[in-house]
């Protein structure tokens, strides 16, 4: 599993991000044959080394020859996406950054995201900047993204349709509920395409992961500021820690005398005194009477409240104790939008991949409102994820 972590020093674009990618390892010949898939039209990729504030750099750029003035609307873009021979988890990231821009050019305007036209970021080459990135993200293997916090610049920015307060309102919409500052130059530092591409594809913004950056790439922006206008890109291997052992209390009761039908309501009021978990097995009792035995596990601090919900809820005499100690991985939920619906992830992190298990709850939910199989809806939701 590889991280990529962009710090943006001197802002975000689309090319500046694709640059520090090429910077970092990504092979710009496999990338530019992947890239010539989308139909668009004769374009040259332009890569230059320079510096910025004496760091050096690469800078891309996209030119089109005769210039590109299409104002394509969502639908346009994805059809010329959908069209491209890019691999299905890439063609997917790219069209859902330009959603999220559609969204925001739609909040702003006031229309619906459909209906709306892309003037600076439908371009040709923007197209090929969002592509581009997604496309050097898969090159190097990068599963997970983060990036600092974005920084705005002062002043005002010319637009379309006029000259507006940093940040111009498309980029401030991508930004809204993400950590910003004030970068103290004046100036775009942050793109719309930036905004978007960073927005879509970070898991989480403004903290560095604990990992360890196997290559560093540097992607210069065009304008020249006070500090270095560049994105500094690291990639490599998560390092966390592995996580010492952790005592839980295992708590058990062997029963020959419940309804059946009770241990649903056992089950559930004995998760909610604080459980881990618990389960039901057959035994065999004396007089080789059939039994269940009933199980739970729980946090050393919620012993007697888990002991008490099986006194109360079941016909058990008494419940046997015992500690025990257990391994676990790191794991977070994050909620994801799809287009079935929000679903919630569980991502367990191990020293070489992260493993995403969809909520059942989620899942089902999703299932009854559709009308739908489980395992069809299931299959269906975990093919969008496993591509996010």
């Amino acid at each position: 599993m590889s991280l990529a972590h962009f710090e943006l020093i001197g802002g975000a674009s689309g090319n500046m991000l694709l640059g520090a990618l090429i910077d970092a390892g990504a092979p710009a010949a496999e990338l530019e044959a992947a890239l010539r898939t989308i139909p668009l039209g004769p374009w040259q990729l332009e890569r230059q080394r320079t510096q910025r504030c004496g760091i050096a750099a690469e800078h891309v750029d996209f030119v089109i020859p005769g210039g590109d003035a299409q104002a394509r609307t969502l639908a346009g873009v994805r059809a010329i996406l959908e069209a491209s021979g890019l691999g299905t988890a890439v063609k997917n990231r790219a069209i859902a950054i330009y959603e999220r821009l559609a969204r925001a050019e739609a909040k702003v305007h006031g229309t619906a995201p459909e209906a709306g036209h892309f003037h600076e970021v439908g371009s040709a080459d923007a197209i090929l900047d969002v592509a581009g990135v997604c496309v050097a993200l898969d090159l190097l293997g990068v599963e997970e993204v983060s990036c600092s916090a974005f920084p705005i610049g002062r002043g005002t920015v010319p637009m379309h349709h006029g000259s507006y307060p940093n940040p111009p309102p498309a980029t401030a919409e991508l930004l809204r509920g993400f950590p910003t500052y004030d970068g103290g130059v004046e100036g775009e530092m942050v793109t719309p395409t930036g905004a978007a591409i960073l927005t879509v594809l970070a898991r989480t913004v403004g903290e560095r992961p604990a990992m360890r950056a196997e290559s560093i790439g540097y992607g210069a922006g065009t304008a020249d500021f006070p500090i270095p206008n560049v994105v500094r890109a690291s990639i490599g291997p998560p390092t966390r820690a592995r996580p010492a052992p952790s005592d839980v209390v295992v708590l058990e009761a062997t029963i020959d005398d419940m309804s059946p039908q009770h241990f649903e309501l056992a089950c559930e009021r004995v998760l909610a005194a604080g459980a881990f978990d618990v389960w039901l097995a057959p035994v065999t009792m004396k007089k080789l009477r059939p039994a269940v035995l009933f199980g739970a596990v729980a946090a050393p601090d919620r012993e007697a409240e888990v002991a008490r919900a099986m006194l109360l809820e079941t016909t058990t005499l008494g419940v046997r104790v015992r500690t025990e100690r257990r391994h676990v991985l790191e794991r977070r939920i994050e909620t994801r939008e799809t287009p079935l619906g929000t679903v919630r992830v569980k991502i367990a992190a191990t020293e070489r991949t992260a493993r995403r298990t969809l909520e059942y709850d989620d899942v089902a939910r999703i299932a009854r409102e559709l009308g739908r199989p489980l395992s069809e809806v299931a299959a269906e939701l975990g093919e969008y994820v496993n591509q996010r």
